[in-house]
C-alpha cells in the first residue's frame, strides 16, 4: 500500500437519503478510487451500507440510539484498532459524539464534518488538539465563530457534484413520462419535500407565474416528509393550479431530469450550503434561490441565478423573468456550469479534506 495512503474512519449517524448521506457514499468512493482506506460506520436499515458494499467499500451498521450509543463507540474503537486507521471523519452530531469519545479514546484525530445550522457544544468541545472542524460554507464557519471556536480548527470546503459529468438528456422522453404537454416550460425544485425548503412558497407563486408564461409546469423532485404531508397536500388543493405540478417522489436519475427543466429554484428558508443549487448548476441551467444561508456562495446574484428575499412574490417575479428572458437565462446557465467545474467537484473536494487530513495527522 502506498506511503501516503490515508485510513479513514468515516461515521454517519442517518442512512437517509439526504445530503450528508450522500456526502458520505460519494466521499467514501472517491477516496477510495484515490488510494485511500475507508472503513463507513452507519445506522443500518438504509441504502446507504448496500450501496457501499456493492462498490467494495467496508461499511459497517450499529444501532446508534439508547444503549446502542455504547455499543457503537466500542464498535468504531474496534474498527480503529483492527484496521489501524488514522483518523475519524464524523457526519452529523451523534456522529461527532462518536467519534470524539472514540477518538479521545484511541488517540486518534477527529475531523467533524458541519453540515447543518448546529449549535451543540459537542463541537467547541471537539475543537482542540489535532482535530478539525469542516465548514461546508463560510456561511457555516461563521456559526462556529459565533460559538466561540477559533479559526485555527476550522476549514471551510465545499460539497462537490459529479453532475456535470453525465451526458446530456433531451426533455421529451421526461416531458412524456409525467405525460406532460412537451410545449410546456419546467420550473424544477429538486430536494427533500419539506416546509424549509420551500415548497409552499413555490406554490403560492404558481399563479402569478402562470398569469405571465401560461406554457410552464412546475415539478418538485423528491422524498416528501410525512409530517409535512398534511401542510402540503392542502397547499396544493387550495392555491395550486390543478395539472401544473408534477411530483416524482425519490429519483435515481435526478441529472435527467434537471436537463429537462428551464430553470431551477431554491426557495429554502435556511440552507447551509446549497447542494440542489450546485446540481442545477452543473447542468447548464439558472437557479432563482432565497437570499439565506450559504446560498449566495453558490448562486451568483445576476451571474448564474438570481437571489431573491422569502416572498412569494420576489420569487414569482425572478422566475418570470428568467421565462421571459431565455437568452439570458441560458447564459446563466452557461455561467454556472463553468462555475461547478471551477469550485464544485468531486475531485476539488476530496483533494481539499486530504489535507484536512493530513493537517490533522501532522
Amino acid at each position: 500500500m502506498p506511503a501516503n495512503t490515508i485510513r479513514i474512519a468515516q461515521v454517519v449517524s442517518s442512512s437517509a437519503t439526504s445530503g450528508a448521506e450522500r456526502h458520505v457514499f460519494a466521499l467514501a468512493h472517491h477516496l477510495t478510487q484515490r488510494g485511500n482506506h475507508v472503513e463507513v460506520l452507519s445506522p443500518g436499515g438504509g441504502w446507504l451500507t448496500q450501496d457501499l458494499q456493492n462498490e467494495g467499500i467496508a461499511a459497517h451498521t450499529s444501532d446508534m440510539k439508547g444503549v446502542g450509543w455504547f455499543r457503537t463507540v466500542g464498535t468504531l474503537m474496534n474498527l480503529i484498532k483492527e484496521q489501524r486507521l488514522d483518523v475519524i471523519h464524523s457526519h452529523l452530531t451523534r456522529a461527532s459524539y462518536f467519534g470524539y469519545v472514540a477518538g479521545a479514546l484511541r488517540r486518534v484525530p477527529v475531523v467533524a464534518t458541519v453540515h447543518i445550522a448546529n449549535h451543540d457544544w459537542i463541537y467547541k468541545r471537539m475543537a482542540r488538539g489535532n482535530n478539525r472542524l469542516v465548514a461546508v460554507s463560510n456561511f457555516v464557519r461563521g456559526m462556529l465563530h459565533g460559538r466561540g471556536i477559533k479559526d485555527k480548527h476550522i476549514d471551510t470546503v465545499y460539497n462537490g457534484t459529479d453532475f456535470a459529468e453525465f451526458a446530456a438528456s433531451p426533455p421529451e422522453p421526461v416531458l412524456d413520462e409525467f405525460q406532460i404537454p412537451r410545449e410546456r416550460r419546467l420550473v424544477g425544485l429538486v430536494g427533500r419535500v419539506a416546509k424549509e425548503k420551500g415548497h409552499l412558497l413555490m406554490i403560492e407563486a404558481m399563479k402569478p407565474i402562470l398569469e405571465q408564461h401560461p406554457d410552464a409546469h412546475f415539478m418538485f423532485v423528491g422524498r416528501v416528509e410525512k409530517q409535512f404531508e398534511p401542510e402540503l397536500q392542502e397547499a396544493i388543493e387550495t392555491q395550486a393550479v390543478p395539472g401544473r405540478l408534477t411530483m416524482t417522489g425519490n429519483r435515481t436519475d435526478v441529472p435527467r431530469l434537471i436537463d429537462s427543466f428551464a430553470l431551477s429554484t431554491m426557495p429554502s428558508s435556511i440552507e447551509t450550503f446549497g447542494m440542489a443549487a450546485v446540481e442545477a448548476m452543473a447542468r447548464g441551467k439558472a437557479v432563482v434561490a432565497s437570499r439565506v444561508g450559504g446560498l449566495p456562495e453558490v448562486v451568483r446574484h445576476g451571474q448564474t441565478g438570481l437571489l431573491v428575499d422569502l416572498r412569494s412574490e420576489g420569487l414569482a417575479d425572478a422566475v418570470s423573468y428568467l421565462l421571459s428572458h431565455e437568452e439570458e437565462c441560458e447564459r446563466m446557465g452557461v455561467t454556472a456550469r463553468r462555475l461547478v467545474e471551477e469550485k464544485f467537484t468531486l475531485g476539488a473536494m476530496v483533494s481539499r479534506l486530504e489535507d484536512v487530513y493530513r493537517r490533522a495527522l501532522s
